[in-house]
């Protein structure tokens, strides 16, 4: 993939994607479950192995399979790809699936260590949602706070949204957030 030329990524690529900044309000919301598995796990933020009988993290970057492995030892670490780990788990309803795909193109191709199989982030969340809306699994689905470059699928999805945003770190002038989707939540929580 050829290297951006935008100005502007230069802010997307310090480090690693991920959850860095929004982990500590996505944790409360993963419940205990048999089987927790994270389908783009990364760097591993919101891991808390204790909640869990069994961990499984899976990504498909060499970086963060190293990384994983040396950073939770008691987990099963796989480098699969992730609509694979999602159709041999959605089914099982002791399964919880933490899925937070690539949110921007960018990123990706003007940062080596994360993995990007697809030209665009749509086809991530269009076959994650096609898959999620027979699942019967428990699941949280991430993706940035105004979904930038996936044309609101997530807010339009059906499933109940959480947006929460950092209260002081900022990427561009606004609060760094995340939008969540998932199927435990109600439209009264």
């Amino acid at each position: 993939m050829e290297k951006s030329v935008k100005d502007s990524t230069h802010y997307l690529i310090k480090g690693y994607p991920g959850l860095e900044h929004t982990a500590e309000y996505i944790k409360p919301l993963i419940p205990p479950s048999d089987t927790y598995i994270e389908v783009f796990a990364g760097m591993g933020r919101t891991v808390e192995i204790e909640k869990h009988n069994t961990v499984v993290l899976n990504d498909m970057s060499d970086f963060a399979v190293k990384t994983l492995k040396e950073k939770f030892p008691t987990a099963i670490v796989t480098q699969l790809d992730y609509s694979e780990v999602i159709k041999n788990s959605y089914k099982d309803p002791d399964t919880f699936l933490f899925i937070d795909p690539p949110w921007r193109k960018n990123i990706y191709k003007n940062n080596a260590k994360p993995v990007f199989t697809h030209d665009s982030p749509i086809k991530y969340y269009d076959k994650i949602l096609f898959y999620l809306s027979d699942a019967k699994c428990k699941w949280i689905l991430c993706v940035d706070k105004d979904e930038h470059e996936i044309g609101s699928r997530v807010s339009r999805s059906g499933w109940v949204n959480k947006v929460y945003e950092h209260p002081t770190k900022k990427l561009y002038g606004r609060p760094i957030g995340v939008r969540l989707a998932s199927n435990m939540w109600s439209r009264n929580d």
